[in-house]
Formats: C-alpha cells, sequence, structure tokens
C-alpha cells in the first residue's frame, strides 16, 4: 500500500516498505524506501545488526529472503550469517564442461549479418530424408525493464543464440541497425527452423 502512502505533484515517494522481523514475529526494521536499490536498506540493517550488539543479543544466524540476489548483501550486513556454512555443489562430482577448440563463437550484429547466419542453418535443413538427425540449441535473453512503480519486468529480446554443429551465433538482435526490421526477419527465419523441430526424429534442445 506504499504507492497511497504519499504523493507530491501527483508522484509517489515511497514505492515500498522494508520490513524485517525475527523468529517471533516482533518487527525488527520498518522502513519506506523511495527505490528497491540495496543502498536504501544498508543504514537500517546497520542499525538492526548495532542494537542487538548494544543490548547484547546474539547476531542472526539465518535470515529468510524471497530474492536470492539478497543473499551477498545479507552477508555483508551480517557476517554471522557466512559463520559454520559449508557450501554444497549441487554437482560437484561432474567435470567442469569445456568448449571443444573447434567449436566457433559467431557473435553477429548487423541485420544483414543476423539474416544471413539464420540462413545458412536453414539452407542445411533436411527437407527429405529417411532418418533426418538435426540438434539445434537455441535460447535468449532479454533486456530488463523498470517500471515507474519499481518493479522489474521483461522487456524486448537483446540476444538469440543458436547453436548447430560446430557453430554457436550470438545474434544481437538489439544492437541491429534496423532493430524494428530484423526482429521482424529473425523472427519469419525462426519460425520456419522452429517448424520443422517438432516432426519426429528432430531433438530439440532450449
Amino acid at each position: 500500500m506504499t504507492k497511497h502512502v504519499a504523493k507530491v505533484n501527483g508522484e509517489r515517494i515511497f514505492i515500498a516498505l522494508l520490513t524485517v522481523t525475527n523468529e517471533y514475529g516482533e518487527i525488527r526494521v520498518c522502513n519506506l524506501v523511495a527505490t528497491k536499490s540495496h543502498s536504501q536498506f544498508k543504514l537500517s540493517l546497520r542499525g538492526m545488526a548495532h542494537s542487538l550488539e548494544l543490548y547484547g543479543h546474539p547476531p542472526p544466524m539465518l535470515f529468510f529472503t524471497d530474492n536470492m540476489g539478497d543473499k551477498a548483501f545479507l552477508e555483508a550486513s551480517f557476517p554471522s550469517l557466512r559463520e559454520g556454512v559449508v557450501p554444497v555443489e549441487k554437482y560437484g562430482s561432474l567435470e567442469p564442461f569445456v568448449l571443444p577448440s573447434d567449436v566457433r563463437i559467431l557473435p553477429r550484429a548487423e541485420e544483414a549479418a543476423i539474416n544471413a547466419a539464420l540462413s545458412t542453418i536453414i539452407n542445411e535443413l533436411p527437407v527429405e530424408s529417411p532418418d533426418p538427425d538435426l540438434i539445434v540449441g537455441f535460447d535468449c535473453e532479454w533486456n530488463v525493464v523498470i517500471s515507474d512503480a519499481g518493479k522489474v519486468e521483461r522487456g524486448e529480446i537483446a540476444i538469440v543464440q543458436i547453436a548447430y554443429q560446430k557453430r554457436v551465433f550470438i545474434l544481437q538482435v538489439c544492437a541491429a541497425h534496423s532493430a524494428a526490421c530484423c526482429l521482424s526477419c529473425h523472427i519469419n527465419l525462426c519460425s520456419r527452423l522452429v517448424s520443422s523441430l517438432p516432426d519426429e526424429g528432430y531433438q530439440r534442445g532450449l
């Protein structure tokens, strides 16, 4: 409800309320903030750490948060969170993946280069084959957009990554000269590429 707390010239002053409670449900920190940046929380958490020490209470040993991005920030604010912690590597038994030396990484930013890269893949698609075998790795990255309310939202596609045979294309869509035109072109090309993948005999790697 922070957006209803106060407005100046129709603009909100606060967008969030930082609240920290202890194990008994008691509020230890309650702070209206102008942004969700960690810098807005730092002073309040330092004050909490100081009051715990001043009154002889132990520092926090465990913290619950809905954002794993807060981990390093909280550990810096309360060094006690690092004590006695043994990191567990979920896949520690596996060998680190190393890209083979014969695989080429091919960044493409220009509109013509992006379209040419996609065309080379499409031209190699087996049109008629009794035993088709095609493996394509496909991934996308998005820009981050922060709304007026401070909410982090997914923006437009920034990068398209396509791995095929011994090539990995990094298509920097947002850097293309005619972004709108290029985006339309590569979507059409990707549609032709993806339309072949669901067929029996093809494998999809997303």
